[in-house]
């Protein structure tokens, strides 16, 4: 660390890394809604708009777990998400609308978010229980889970209807 800020300690990583997913969450849950208006394939729309409502779910354990610890969520800023956001904002401009191209975008976008997801809530729960915070290590976990379980089902999707729908309009 520069200048005359403090070391920080496990705690205070396990803290900096909750506010900044608290805030990453926060941009998310407007995120999924919006892709969720714009996808083409019923099937995604719908994932997309209830995993905005999963992700509601996690802002509430977040707090909670904020609650735990006697710190502030409100105070992360997750500079990283906002590059993700701004690459998706970008990327889905430039695909035509009401093609499954935007879907397969949709589908990219939204994988990449989900990876940082699960690789942030599975660094920080392995820290809570490290650190024998088990209740939070527990909430952490449900969050990590639903993130596999929508990156299963997103892979799913792309697999099955969404890449083959795009395939079908490529000419090599």
């Amino acid at each position: 660390m520069e200048g005359n800020l403090e070391k920080m300690g496990l705690r205070e990583f396990l803290i900096d890394g909750l506010e900044d997913i608290y805030d990453a969450e926060e941009k998310f849950v407007k995120c999924f809604a919006a892709l969720g208006m714009v996808a083409v394939n019923e099937e995604l729309k719908n994932m997309l708009i209830s995993h905005s409502a999963i992700t509601e779910k996690h802002c509430s354990r977040l707090r909670e777990i904020c609650k735990q610890l006697q710190c502030n969520p409100e105070e992360g800023k997750c500079v990283i998400v906002d590059c993700l956001l701004d690459k998706a904002a970008n990327l889905i401009k430039r695909v035509e609308t009401g093609t499954a191209l935007r879907d397969v975008a949709i589908v990219f976008l939204i994988q990449t978010i989900e990876h940082y997801r699960i690789a942030t809530y599975g660094n920080l729960s392995s820290l809570a229980l490290e650190m024998r915070y088990f209740d939070i290590h527990s909430l952490l976990r449900q969050c990590l889970a639903d993130e596999k379980e929508t990156d299963r089902s997103l892979t799913r999707i792309a697999k099955e209807i969404i890449n083959p729908a795009a395939s079908s309009d490529f000419k090599p």
